[in-house]
């Protein structure tokens, strides 16, 4: 009788001191932690329309406020106080049992586009995200790049993260006097070194910005949408004063503006459909503009050559929008 008993006294031990799989073993869990440093304060910005780098140094003046830390403020905000800095912000994800090379998000990143003057500006960070002890953590440049507003299209006057150490280079634009929220996503590899792989535009989040895959290109607008460069293109023939110091009857500035308002909606369009309907619906609005502008010079409430001048840059945006609107 003592037999069987010894025999299931050893089944029970050998199950209780069995290893652990190796799978199980491996896994990581805790919190991403992340921070800004080294701020690059030489650099340049681009000028509203051209887009052409305007160099800035900026050593001799303040690094930007919370330098070491997971959220970086530079720039000023306005004389009323209504608008903040501009600021870039990391909250890091918790994490558990993820395996070595599993993708997974390892935070929002938040940047919000706020008023800086030129020599308010920093031109850079480094970005250090950590997981914990044991593995080796993340760290990689960030190029900030500001653009002067023209306060006529949000694309063109949103500033842009570039990450160029990424697998797959991105950029991050945020519009004009707004913050837009990112997702970046990595993995732990076998070397148990921490890999950032890319980064998306978290949901919800079109209507402040965009991720563009790929290297930053100073010279075309970010946010690439089916409109292409014929709204970039269009809106530009409008946007400059048309008159100079002149003011426009109010009826025609109201027209220009509804057109440029429907030029930036085509122009974060994803949908070529949605964005040739924009288009459309902004040359519609400006179709009898140039009539109306010499009615109003008749009037004496403008001059000729302003109304000549108004006339002309309807003509040139409407030939600007012509080769999308004569596509299928």
């Amino acid at each position: 009788m003592k037999s069987p008993l010894r025999i299931a006294i050893v089944g029970i031990f050998s199950l209780a001191i069995a290893p652990i799989p190796r799978a199980i073993a491996a896994g990581y869990s805790g919190t991403i932690i992340g921070d800004f440093d080294d701020p690059v304060l030489s650099g340049a910005f681009l000028q509203t329309g051209t887009r052409q780098p305007v160099a800035q140094d900026n050593t001799g003046g303040g690094a930007g406020a919370g330098i070491g830390t997971s959220s970086v403020t530079w720039g000023a905000a306005d004389n009323s106080g209504a608008l903040a800095p501009s600021t870039i912000e990391f909250s890091g994800n918790a994490f558990d049992d993820v395996a070595p090379g599993q993708v997974f998000a390892l935070g929002t990143l938040t940047f919000s586009n706020g008023p800086s003057a030129p020599a308010s500006l920093i031109f850079g960070l480094t970005m250090h995200l950590s997981a914990g002890d044991g593995i080796t953590p993340f760290a990689g440049p960030v190029r900030i790049v500001s653009t002067v507003n023209g306060n006529a299209d949000r694309v063109a006057d949103a500033d842009v993260l570039s990450f160029s150490t990424l697998e797959l280079p991105s950029t991050v634009a945020a519009f004009e006097n707004t913050a837009v929220a990112a997702v970046i996503y990595g993995k732990i590899g076998a070397d148990a070194r921490l890999e950032v792989s890319s980064i998306s535009l978290a949901p919800g989040e079109d209507a402040h910005g965009c991720v563009d895959e790929g290297a930053f290109v100073e010279s075309k607008l970010p946010c690439a949408s089916a409109c292409g460069n014929v709204c970039a293109a269009t809106t530009l023939a409008l946007a400059a004063p048309l008159c100079g110091s002149e003011r426009l009857p109010v009826a025609l500035s109201a027209r220009i503006d509804n057109a440029l308002r429907l030029l930036s909606q085509g122009a974060t369009s994803k949908s070529a459909g949605k964005a040739k309907a924009a288009v459309r619906l902004a040359m519609k609005r400006l179709r009898r503009s140039g009539e109306v502008a010499h009615a109003a010079a008749k009037r004496g409430r403008i001059s000729a050559t302003c109304a000549e001048a108004v006339a002309g840059a309807v003509g040139n945006a409407r030939s600007q929008a012509e080769p999308l609107l004569s596509t299928r």
